[in-house]
């Protein structure tokens, strides 16, 4: 696998809690020394943010729009 891609995979696994203690001590280590995998760790953050919001807000239109549709 290409070194970004298992750099987005650690990264995940960092966030969701899934890596091996190992794992998660040395990207512990990683944030605290390297910018670039802190920028890359809150990028990260920003995009899962960015999709739960988008869902929320599709999920209120669909509400809206049933809500319209049965009282409307």
């Amino acid at each position: 696998m290409r070194p970004e891609l298992e750099e987005i995979k650690l990264l995940e696994g960092y966030l969701h809690g899934s890596l091996t203690e190992s794992q998660r001590v040395d990207a512990e280590v990683r944030l605290l020394w390297d910018r670039g995998w802190q920028a890359n760790l809150a990028a990260q953050q920003n995009a899962y943010a960015a999709i739960r919001e988008a869902g929320r807000q599709r999920l209120g239109q669909e509400l809206r729009a049933i809500h319209v549709r049965l009282f409307g």
